[in-house]
């Protein structure tokens, strides 16, 4: 058994497809398609890959993006290093075939893998498994041995039941808000991505950013959201405004596939926070992806993991549905990675005069210490 390593050309593309295709309905996801990748490419340079491993009546493949660490502080490190992340969301090993005979491939899949990584020369992999897959994946994700971490919890909106069921799990002060949002001329609207309209939904949501002081990797390079309209299409994204009085209020970017439908980013004005345009937005848009047939609207979860966290309370006001979030961090090369934490712990030094503190993983991309992690 040799493992595979899938890219975007036209053949590797038609046989990722085939082998998504091929996956249980229910894990059959939007993350785990080639042009979800491509936005990472087309975005950063990341390069879309899929590992294939085939045995005896079974299958485990596992999509990832192939990221160069071609910083300025590791430029003495010739050839540059490389390590691999799922692409934002939701990535990790899946399953085709028999769950035994899956089970029994596990093992030297994640052998097998690690050869393959150690060829790319990859330092270390970051992935988060997908909280609606949880019983599938973890035994494969674990069966490298690498221990598997339960992140935080997310946030979804059960969709299967239409638009009464939706309606039916609000709670009285959700209520309250909409009816608030309404009487105050809060009108909400699926609108055309077009170039303009993903041009002032970037502008909110960049303003948002800086309102919450947030980390620089949530300021994504002028285009991303039209790299994911170009690259996952129109029938696969969604832009919906909140206007109140002709000026933009609220807005939410969903992308959406298969069963479920995702709130990706959003963004607001809190000059039009006592209007409760947002309120009005979520729960429009769960009701627009009950009508479309999603069985889910996934709303994600907060910025921290604490429970009492505001923005998964809010979400929690309209999503009754919670699913747990587990990510893994590995080291393939340790030699590669500790001359990488090195190179970045002298930078932090020469230019703050100290470490960051942050555990972000891996150590040699956390935020400066200047940063919030």
């Amino acid at each position: 058994m040799t493992i595979e390593l899938l890219d975007l050309s036209q053949s590797g593309r038609e046989r990722w497809h085939s082998l998504i295709a091929a996956l249980p309905a229910a894990m059959r996801d939007i993350h785990f398609l080639p042009e979800y990748g491509e936005i990472y490419r087309w975005t950063y340079g990341q390069e879309p890959r899929l590992a294939l491993f085939e045995g005896d009546g079974a299958a485990i493949l596992q999509p990832f993006v192939l990221r160069r660490l071609d910083d300025p502080e590791f430029a003495r490190l010739q050839p540059p290093p490389h390590d691999i992340a799922n692409a934002y969301g939701y990535g990790g090993p899946l399953g085709i075939g028999r769950p035994e005979a899956v089970r029994e491939l596990a093992l030297p899949f994640q052998r097998a893998f690690s050869e393959l990584m150690n060829e790319l020369r990859v330092a270390s992999e970051f992935c988060s498994l997908h909280p609606f897959l949880t019983t599938a994946q973890l035994p494969i994700a674990a069966a490298g041995g690498q221990q598997c971490q339960l992140e935080k919890s997310v946030v979804f909106v059960d969709t299967s039941a239409g638009e009464a069921g939706v309606l039916g799990a609000l709670g009285r002060g959700t209520r309250a808000k909409i009816a608030k949002a309404r009487r105050s001329g809060i009108t909400v609207d699926r609108v055309e991505p077009s170039p303009l309209n993903l041009e002032r939904f970037e502008a909110l949501y960049r303003q948002t950013m800086q309102r919450n002081q947030a980390a620089s990797r949530w300021f994504f390079p002028a285009g991303y959201f039209a790299n994911c309209v170009n690259a996952l299409g129109r029938e696969r994204t969604s832009l919906f405004f909140a206007m109140a009085g002709g000026q933009l209020a609220s807005a939410y970017f969903l992308i959406h596939d298969f069963t479920t439908a995702y709130y990706h980013f959003g963004a607001s004005d809190e000059a039009f926070f006592e209007l409760r345009p947002n309120d009005l937005l979520m729960v429009e848009t769960a009701l627009w992806a009950a009508r479309r047939g999603f069985a889910r609207y996934h709303l994600g979860g907060g910025v921290s993991r604490e429970v009492d966290d505001p923005l998964f309370r809010f979400k929690s006001n309209v999503g009754k549905g919670v699913a747990a979030l587990y990510t893994y961090f590995r080291i393939h090369d340790h030699e590669a990675y500790e001359r990488l934490v090195t190179c970045r712990r002298q930078a932090e030094i020469a230019t703050y005069g100290g470490e960051s503190q942050s555990a972000f993983l891996p150590a040699y991309r956390r935020p400066y210490s200047s940063e919030p992690a």
